[in-house]
C-alpha cells in the first residue's frame, strides 16, 4: 500500500466539500435539527470551502498569466 499524505490540499478540499454538501442536504431534507450549532458548523464548512476555492481560483489565474505571483521576501 502506498503511504497516504493526509495533510495535502486535495484532502482538505474533499473534506470541506463533503462537509458542506452533507450539511446542506441535511438541512434541505430536515435530517438535522435547525439549531444554532448546526448553522455554526455549516458556516465553518462554508468558510473552509471558500478558502479552498480561492486557492484553486488563484492558481488558475496564475497559470493563465492573468495575475503574477508575488515575489517571496528575502
Amino acid at each position: 500500500m502506498p503511504e497516504w499524505r493526509w495533510r495535502t490540499f486535495p484532502v482538505y478540499v474533499a473534506f470541506s466539500l463533503g462537509g458542506f454538501i452533507g450539511l446542506y442536504v441535511g438541512l434541505l431534507v430536515q435530517g438535522t435539527d435547525n439549531t444554532a450549532f448546526t448553522y455554526t458548523v455549516f458556516i465553518v464548512f462554508a468558510t473552509l470551502l471558500g478558502f479552498g476555492l480561492s486557492r484553486i481560483t488563484t492558481r488558475w489565474l496564475v497559470n493563465r498569466r492573468v495575475i503574477r505571483p508575488k515575489a517571496r521576501p528575502r
